[in-house]
């Protein structure tokens, strides 16, 4: 009995995280204090329709937010909304057979479906979720307990249920309930998951999620202030982004309005949880939570529901959205000040002056420089002018080109498009110096493509050092150089089909030289320590780099294999 008392406050506060914002606050006050009894208890639980052999947990956060959700959420999906009609895209879920209406700027994504588990699903049948439509799953792998004292711990299906899902061919992402205090405990969350997921890492390709919750005094991190929270969810994400995850938070509308500083958390995707069949909420989010009571072939009871938004099918052809004329706002846009702010050999940030007039932008990136623009992201807030792409490839060098196209909602409700932005040509970190060779005579192209006019000739076997390098339309690698003849100097690009890629570098200590890359092969010769070598290849063999190399010592020249790792790039 004790057990359920110290939950006084916590069911009628759970409201908060899933009713729609067209709730006034005074009808579900975010204090309620409400007093559990057997009784009361009993028919809670009964709600639940716990699967066989699960007993009720109250220092289980999913469990006890299941009590209280499932009585509310017929209430929440019939709520009328203040905003105007939208002109937006409605599809049917297969869990729910209900209609849903998403956002009209997300109505260029496509909208796939998923749900989340934890154990309170107990045994499921994965061939038959898939079977039944679901194409994405987030699972639960671990919690923080509610109790004051900080505990962690497995959820004990999460092992089961990933193996399962994946081995369905269901994609796979997975989420951490947290009630950290610090972002020492937050770090604490962070490690824990990672240690639950670490054999598993090859079957995650979805987002790594920190689902804060704490929505009375019953949670040890009730009344935790906006910015802890924030600085808990960044240093959790930080952790979770260095082992390789993508991270991402969960919230409903007025949990992420009252205890997240979600301008600070523009880089990573949202989560919503919001339980109506079309959300009011404006701001940024990659997945809705739309339910708690699908219905699932393979699952015994009720199971959360949600929407996916995936970019794939944001393409658009340049010079920009595909749009009806009286989609686009003349007087809305350009954005100005686009420019590439930061870069790293796996990322490239982008930033532009915010546009007052506008509700969000679109930022779409193209692969080559006359190519197919994909849409990145929607961003549902003005003052949000940064993005940073981790799509691109780990390369050194590698141009990408973007565009930012700015958006409203006119006072009809309907979505309009502004200008779209000049392209912005920008590249991934360039950490050592590269050459080329050319071994025919070629032209030297304005742009990476035959199409694109020639400004000269370059003669066969010259030799340039090269900074950049990027595609043609045609997928063709094509290489950035500047190249001198009688005092003028020509930049643009050669065609990678006819040209040698080296660097140089200078060997840290003497090492053996070898006829192939590995262990196995002869030793030819003990290159010197400090000897300069060219480097004209490179390969991994099991775990190892190894670097073909030639180099010259008393007029003679000599080729194999080294070790990468004894090499300095110069």
């Amino acid at each position: 009995m004790q057990q359920k008392k110290w939950l006084a406050g916590a069911l009628g506060c759970i409201l908060a995280c899933s009713h729609p914002a067209g709730l006034l606050a005074a009808e579900i006050p975010q204090t309620q204090t409400i007093e559990i009894t057997q009784e009361t208890a009993a028919v809670q639980d009964g709600s639940v329709q716990l699967p066989e052999g699960l007993e009720p947990d109250y220092n289980d956060p999913d469990y006890v937010k299941r009590l209280q959700l499932q009585q509310t959420e017929e209430a929440q999906q019939t709520m009328p909304f203040a905003l105007n009609s939208i002109e937006a895209v409605t599809t049917r879920s297969p869990f729910t057979g209900l209609v849903y209406t998403h956002a009209v700027q997300l109505s260029d994504y496509d909208i796939i479906n998923g749900i989340d588990v934890s154990k309170w699903q107990a045994e499921i049948n994965w061939q038959k979720v898939k079977a039944a439509g679901v194409k994405f799953v987030f699972i639960r792998c671990g919690y923080t307990s509610l109790s004051q004292k900080f505990a962690m711990y497995e959820d004990e299906y999460f092992r089961k249920n990933i193996q399962g899902a994946y081995d369905a061919g269901i994609k796979v992402g997975v989420y951490f309930f947290s009630n950290s205090i610090t972002t020492s405990e937050a770090k604490k969350e962070a490690q824990k998951t990672l240690d639950l997921i670490q054999d598993y890492a090859h079957m995650i390709t979805l987002p790594v999620v920190y689902d804060f919750e704490a929505f009375s005094n019953a949670y040890r991190a009730y009344g935790l202030s906006k910015e802890q929270v924030t600085k808990n969810m960044i240093a959790y994400s930080d952790l979770i982004e260095a082992a390789g995850f993508a991270p991402m938070y969960y919230g409903s509308p007025n949990f992420l309005d009252s205890s997240f500083d979600v301008a600070k958390l523009a880089r990573y995707d949202c989560w919503l949880a919001n339980y109506t069949t079309k959300t009011a909420y404006t701001g940024d989010y990659t997945y809705w939570q739309y339910s708690s009571t699908g219905q699932v072939d393979g699952i015994v009871g009720n199971v959360d529901c949600n929407f996916y938004y995936s970019g794939d099918a944001g393409e658009i052809v340049d010079p920009g959205p595909d749009l009806d004329p009286d989609d686009v706002e003349e007087t809305l846009g350009p954005v100005s000040g686009l420019m590439m702010a930061d870069h790293s050999t796996n990322e490239i940030t982008i930033q532009w002056d915010a546009l007052e007039q506008a509700d969000g932008y679109k930022v779409y990136r193209s692969k080559s420089y006359g190519g197919t623009y994909k849409l990145l992201r929607t961003i549902n807030w003005n003052e949000v002018t940064e993005y940073t792409d981790d799509t691109v490839m780990e390369s050194e060098g590698r141009q990408y080109y973007y565009k930012v196209v700015p958006f409203l909602l006119d006072e009809d409700g309907n979505l309009k498009y502004g200008l779209e932005s000049d392209i912005l040509t920008a590249y991934t970190e360039r950490l050592h110096s590269f050459r080329l060779k050319t071994t025919a005579n070629m032209h030297l192209r304005e742009q990476a493509g035959t199409e694109y006019p020639s400004a000269i000739v370059i003669p066969a076997g010259t030799s340039l050092p090269f900074y950049k390098f990027t595609l043609s339309t045609i997928d063709q690698k094509w290489y950035k150089v500047t190249y001198t003849n009688n005092g003028k100097s020509y930049t643009g690009y050669l065609s990678g089909s006819y040209v040698n890629i080296y660097t140089y570098g200078r060997t840290t200590k003497n090492v053996n030289m070898r006829s192939g890359a590995g262990l196995n092969y002869k030793i030819q010769r003990t290159i010197p320590k400090g000897t300069k070598a060219m480097v004209t290849a490179n390969k991994k063999v099991s775990g190892t780099k190894w670097s073909k190399v030639t180099y010259t010592l008393n007029g003679k020249s000599y080729s194999g294999y080294i070790p990468a790792k004894y090499l300095q790039q110069v």
